[in-house]
C-alpha cells in the first residue's frame, strides 16, 4: 500500500513541475480577454469617432474662404 501511496504522489509531483501547457493556455486567456477588451473599446468609441468627424465635415462644408482685400495695383 505504501508503495502505491509513492508512486502515486511521485506522479502527481512530476504533474505539478510540467508547466508548458499551462502556460500556453494561460497566454492564450490574456490574448483571448486583451482582445475581447479591445473589441468592447471600439464598439464604445465608434459613435464618438463618427460624431468628431460629422463635426469637421459640417464644418469643413460651411467653411467661406476670407478674402485678402482689395487688390493693390502695382505702380
Amino acid at each position: 500500500m505504501l508503495k502505491a501511496y509513492s508512486r502515486l504522489q511521485a506522479r502527481l509531483n512530476s504533474v505539478r513541475s510540467e508547466e508548458e501547457g499551462a502556460t500556453a493556455v494561460e497566454y492564450a486567456l490574456i490574448i483571448g480577454l486583451v482582445s475581447l477588451a479591445l473589441i468592447a473599446a471600439a464598439f464604445l468609441l465608434i459613435p464618438g469617432i463618427q460624431n468628431l468627424f460629422g463635426d469637421i465635415s459640417t464644418a469643413l462644408n460651411g467653411a467661406t474662404v476670407p478674402t485678402l482685400g482689395p487688390a493693390v495695383p502695382a505702380t
